[in-house]
């Protein structure tokens, strides 16, 4: 994850803290807003084109590609695809998955097609021939990615993917539920609309688990913004894009794969502490896998998602993928060891180096910055294809992708955190090799932390409704327009709390502070060592302020914390609010599309109360801040530090108590153990 900066304005006794701001709320002109429309109009009931919104059909059946090669900037782009639509591609119906080659070269000569559309107006009937023709999964992938990439989309929003597709979002009890609302709904009529409410539990809990805890944390890695946020997360830096022709940024994309993903698992850890699980498993290729996945969901064809058994070892015809794996991985680890990398071209470079770090995200990612992709391959790629457990296809056109196989489905499958901790060890076998930080790289004595007081932390479950209606079938345009379908769903959410630091500086100076949130105990409630426990740290807020000469009250509320935001907003409320500002209402939209939810912010805790550690860190600004720019998560001031810094290397004698440190302890308290798997 990309450290990124949100800054407000905070007035305090004695000091005014001024934070510098690039993200920040829009007032729509009428070009943006008939833009929004037309983009969640080419998304509504994708699979049903012909029914819902016939005439947006026939405009797309109306327009040819070939005929108006001119209005694209890549002949040979759109050469490319037609090359692949005469010959076939993935039929409408289908299941769809980028992890398959075929599948993604199609939609990578689909998705040039958007990016090389001269204008809005090319784009926009370009995408509306795909929505007609190409296969629903592909055209979403594509076409999301071409909405969040083109200049002339800036800002424009996409539905929530789960009101889009539900299927990868709720189990399959949910979703046949909703196909039959007016059985098994709560229904609330609303003027000419009738709403039905499908009560949902999460996926598994009417089967007998007691072999595996992890279903435990179920509400946490099922759930939908989480989700949402790695499918966001993913889109940011696709690993099939490559960052010269499509214009992503080069300098840490592979940094932010490695920091983003510990981040998530740290994140992970925290809440396995939460329910008093232990450390998370290691496995073998050539043994048994320890945990096994039940996933309770169907496709929208009704075939299942592939499962796994417990201790199960990895069937013969993953043993190809299972030999590149482990070839990548010792290639991979003899870089880390020797502090080389070899190029495509026969030449080493040192990755221990400021750019070295980001050179192996590229690597372990196996993306198309890789320095090396024919001999480093893609540990991520594969990795997911073997721990999925499905069955290999034998028509490149009839696959059944499991859940690692999309992004916004690989967070429910346990096995994904066990993958992602080989990925953290590399992190940490990198960070070893790399000296400990003096303490003057890191203890700045012109500042000292007083005080750090924080308002009592409660976590709680709360209940909300997610429309789904746009992402099932319906007889009829009348239908679809005249009956809403809503999930309700309990989720993890906690009550605003602020922090109140009181800091002494010797001089007026810019400044940046960190925070932090780890464990206090391990998982055998045994007092951690920090030099042990400052990896599972998890970064939580980051900020740059200015501090005046003498004592400084400063307050931070967890609503400011850089890089969440609340959850998105109904499409149906949205949509409505959108169409009264094209009647002329004022119409504000961010410049972010979205970030980790804020909701998730910290781990459950239990009622009485549980312990963790605040880690409070404030150091100069000893470099010029640069702006960082996603057409995801804002545009951001980003201080030119390492990612995690300073709890990014290895701890040896060192104790981080310096003046400007500060540890914190908190107990985190739930406020009501609601049995969240009961029957409605």
């Amino acid at each position: 994850m990309a450290r990124l900066l949100v800054f407000l304005a905070i007035l305090a006794c004695f000091c005014q803290a001024i934070y510098a701001e690039y993200s920040t709320e829009y007032t729509a002109d009428k070009d943006y807003l008939l833009k929004q429309k037309r983009i969640y109009n080419i998304v509504y009931h994708l699979s049903q084109p012909e029914i819902v919104a016939p005439d947006l059909f026939k405009e797309g059946q109306a327009w040819e590609i070939k005929a108006n090669i001119d209005s694209y900037t890549n002949s040979t782009a759109v050469t490319e695809f037609l090359h692949h639509w005469k010959n076939g591609m993935l039929p409408r119906g289908a299941l769809y998955s980028m992890f398959y080659p075929l599948l993604l070269h199609e939609t990578m000569a689909l998705f040039r097609l958007f990016w090389y559309a001269k204008d809005f107006e090319t784009f926009y009937k370009t995408a509306l021939w795909a929505r007609a023709h190409i296969n629903e999964g592909m055209f979403y992938t594509a076409f999301a990615q071409a909405v969040i990439r083109r200049p002339d989309t800036k800002y424009i929003r996409l539905p929530a993917p789960y009101e889009i597709y539900p299927y990868s979002f709720f189990n399959s009890e949910v979703l046949e539920k909703a196909h039959h609302p007016k059985r098994f709904g709560i229904m609330e009529s609303k003027g000419d609309i009738e709403t039905y409410f499908i009560p949902a539990n999460y996926s598994g809990w009417y089967l007998n688990l007691d072999s595996d805890e992890e279903h435990k944390l179920s509400y946490f890695t099922e759930d939908i913004g989480l989700s949402t946020y790695y499918m966001y997360y993913r889109l940011e830096y696709p690993f099939w894009l490559n960052s010269e022709e499509f214009h992503l940024t080069k300098g840490y994309r592979g940094g932010e794969y490695l920091y983003g993903h510990k981040q998530l698992w740290n994140r992970y850890f925290l809440e396995r502490l939460s329910n008093d699980l232990g450390y998370v498993e290691d496995f073998d290729w050539d043994r048994e896998f320890h945990t096994g996945y039940f996933p309770t969901m169907t496709f929208h064809n009704s075939f299942p998602y592939p499962q796994r058994s417990h201790w199960t070892r990895f069937p013969e015809y993953k043993y190809k993928y299972i030999q590149k794996v482990k070839d990548y991985e010792f290639r991979i680890s003899a870089a880390i060891d020797s502090g080389f990398l070899l190029k495509e071209d026969g030449k080493w470079v040192n990755i221990y180096t400021p750019e070295g770090f980001n050179y192996l995200g590229n690597v372990i990612e196996g993306n198309k910055d890789s320095l090396n992709l024919p001999f480093y391959g893609s540990f991520d790629f594969y990795t997911r294809k073997i721990l999925g457990f499905n069955l290999e296809p034998n028509n490149p056109y009839q696959i059944i992708p499991s859940a690692l196989e999309y992004y916004d489905t690989s967070m429910r499958d346990p096995a994904f955190y066990r993958l992602y901790k080989r990925i953290f060890n590399y992190w940490c076998r990198y960070k070893d090799h790399m000296k400990a930080y003096k303490n003057e790289e890191v203890i700045f004595p012109e500042f000292k932390i007083e005080s750090v007081v924080i308002d009592k932390i409660q976590t709680y479950f709360d209940e909300y409704e997610t429309p789904i209606g746009a992402g099932l079938s319906v007889e009829s345009e009348k239908e679809a327009e005249s009956m809403q379908i809503k999930v309700r769903q309990y989720r993890l959410n906690h009550k605003p709390f602020k922090f109140h630091f009181t800091v002494n500086s010797e001089k007026a100076t810019k400044a940046v502070m960190r925070i932090f949130l780890g464990p206090k105990y391990d998982p055998h409630h045994k007092l951690y060592d920090f030099r042990d426990s400052y990896k599972y740290f998890y970064e939580l807020d980051q900020w740059i302020l200015d501090l005046n000469a003498g004592m400084n009250k400063i307050e931070r509320s967890s609503q400011e914390f850089f890089f969440t935001t609340p959850d998105l907003e109904p499409s149906d409320i949205f949509y409505k609010r959108l169409m009264k500002a094209i009647q002329g209402e004022s119409f504000k939209y961010q410049g972010h599309l979205y970030g980790f939810p804020q909701r998730l912010t910290l781990p459950k805790g239990k009622k009485e109360g549980m312990p963790f550690q605040f880690f409070v860190y404030i150091c100069p600004m000893t470099s010029e801040a640069f702006k960082y720019s996603s057409r995801i998560f804002g545009d951001y001031l980003l201080e030119p530090k390492p990612f995690g810094f300073p709890l990014d290397r290895p701890i040896y004698e060192f104790k981080f108590d310096g003046p400007n440190m500060f540890f914190k302890d908190v107990n985190i308290f739930h406020k009501d153990e609601y049995e969240l798997n009961v029957t409605h």
